[in-house]
């Protein structure tokens, strides 16, 4: 069993090809399924297709009980979608964004009729993972049963044959291998918020600078060096540095990235795509031009409709893991 958001990165995450200035910056970056990351409350649920049901019980009218092919013939939605896992560590690899195909829970929920009583619902997955949120948050028609991922049936890894998506979460309160919705009637905590980690689970705005030309960075590999030479790899350094990464909040567009090369004192804003959803990451880049050789602290922080990242803050259980700084040295 896993013990935490860890064990199944990938290490490195695939470089993103954001560093020639002269294009622009593509509406989408999807994470090959090869790359995205997994983790899972205990290894991946051996699921046949014939055998699986869905159901949507407790607290309602009429209990349902859904097979795939009910999921199937039901309307079809693809959307883009970023997940990152709660415990993502700043400039973590616990991130990834997919093209998903699925169908809306609500038509679903509105057919069991969900009771006045109901204040929560509580799911789960076949390897017996559970988790809550409010009724509300369920009957947002954004939330989807999605079973391809890129295009592609979901892998066992990612949930075979079916996981919910529920937008503006961390992967923490979206299960894999779903097999029951049950509508209750009183608060109920699932395993990892028992554990101390966040019972809402809601994405943060926050940035992540996960490349320095074309050296990806994140939090095991924080410090870069350039020398004042052409090589194979990279441009001499006055000639610019590229720097990249992508942005994230639960529910509104990002509207800034701020880049600063000398540990917060000063800020400079970063060019970014605008993606049509919330939901999906935001990609940045900035052209920096070194004037001088020396040792330089690199951030970028994100600001979005709901507030600007606050780059002191840190509590890992609600989502919030800090800054990554990365040390670049210019010789």
């Amino acid at each position: 069993m896993l013990t935490g958001c860890q064990s199944q990165s990938v290490d490195p995450l695939f470089l993103l090809d954001l560093l020639d200035p002269k294009t622009p910056l593509p509406d989408h970056l999807i994470t090959p399924i090869g790359e995205f990351y997994v983790q899972s409350y205990a290894l991946p649920s051996q699921v046949k297709l014939e055998n699986w049901e869905l159901k949507i019980d407790g607290a309602v009218k009429q209990p349902l009980t859904l097979k795939f092919e009910d999921i199937l013939n039901a309307p079809q939605e693809e959307f883009y979608l970023t997940m990152e896992c709660i415990g993502n560590p700043a400039g973590g690899n616990l991130i990834g964004n997919a093209r998903w195909t699925g169908t809306p829970l609500l038509p679903f929920l509105e057919k069991a009729g969900v009771q006045p009583e109901a204040v929560e619902f509580k799911m789960r997955g076949n390897d017996w993972y559970e988790t809550t949120l409010p009724v509300a948050e369920l009957l947002r028609p954004e939330v989807r049963l999605v079973h391809r991922m890129n295009g592609e049936p979901l892998t066992k890894e990612h949930g075979f044959p079916l996981r919910i998506i529920i937008p503006g979460h961390f992967g923490q309160k979206q299960p894999k291998w779903l097999v029951g919705i049950k509508a209750i009637a009183k608060p109920e905590t699932g395993y990892w918020e028992n554990q101390g980690w966040s019972n809402t689970a809601e994405i943060p705005t926050h940035a992540l600078l996960r490349q320095v030309q074309e050296q990806r960075v994140w939090n095991g590999h924080h410090s870069v060096t350039f020398k004042d030479e052409l090589t194979n790899l990279t441009n001499r350094w006055r000639d610019g540095i590229l720097l990249a990464g992508v942005a994230l909040d639960r529910s509104t567009p990002i509207t800034q990235v701020q880049v600063s090369i000398d540990n917060g004192q000063t800020w400079q804003v970063a060019e970014h795509n605008q993606p049509s959803s919330p939901h999906e990451w935001t990609l940045w880049r900035y052209r920096w031009l070194p004037d001088r050789p020396g040792k330089y602290t690199v951030l970028a922080r994100a600001q979005s409709g709901r507030e600007m990242q606050e780059i002191t803050r840190s509590d890992k259980k609600q989502g919030r893991p800090g800054i990554l700084k990365i040390e670049v040295t210019l010789a």
